[in-house]
């Protein structure tokens, strides 16, 4: 992979560690406001943040990049 490929798939992970850390803020808050509306929003967030995660691993295990 070229310098440019590396750093995009960087600034990628980068963003999906931050939207990691927001998501489960928010299943926290949720799970103390006890607003099971919420805590479903916030998991299916999270679940988004771990599928981008596995994109970006089986991106980098093929030599590729966004």
């Amino acid at each position: 992979m070229t310098h440019m490929k590396h750093a995009r798939t960087a600034i990628t992970l980068v963003g999906t560690l931050f939207a990691a850390r927001t998501a489960l803020q928010r299943i926290r808050q949720a799970r103390a406001d006890d607003d099971r509306l919420e805590l479903l929003d916030a998991a299916l967030n999270a679940a988004v943040v771990v599928t981008g995660v596995l994109v970006v691993i089986r991106r980098l295990r093929q030599g590729e990049s966004a």
